[in-house]
């Protein structure tokens, strides 16, 4: 019998600066639409957050993936930061 790995802790509601999609630099939200893999800074450390984006009136909502094509996990919202950047947070 196989199990599925938990997937790591993250704190809902707490923006996460989002680094990378698909290896390059976040240009804008629609780079984060679609099949999408992202790098966000979760203190100090990289995690990579698979799955499927789409637009919802100026936020990305992705949808976290367990592995292409996997079960869902959590749903993130990404949007514009105040840095100029983008942050990602977990919605309950």
């Amino acid at each position: 019998m196989t199990f599925a790995s938990t997937p790591e802790p993250v704190v809902s509601g707490v923006p996460y600066p989002v680094s990378a999609v698909d290896g390059e630099p976040v240009r804008d939200l629609t780079d984060l639409l679609g099949t999408v893999s992202i790098v966000i800074d979760k203190n100090g450390t990289p995690y990579v957050i698979e799955g499927e984006g789409t637009d919802r009136d100026g936020v990305v909502r992705l949808h976290e993936k367990s592995g292409k094509g996997g079960k869902d996990l959590r749903v993130w919202n990404i949007y514009p930061g105040l840095d100029g950047g983008f942050q990602a947070e977990t919605t309950i």
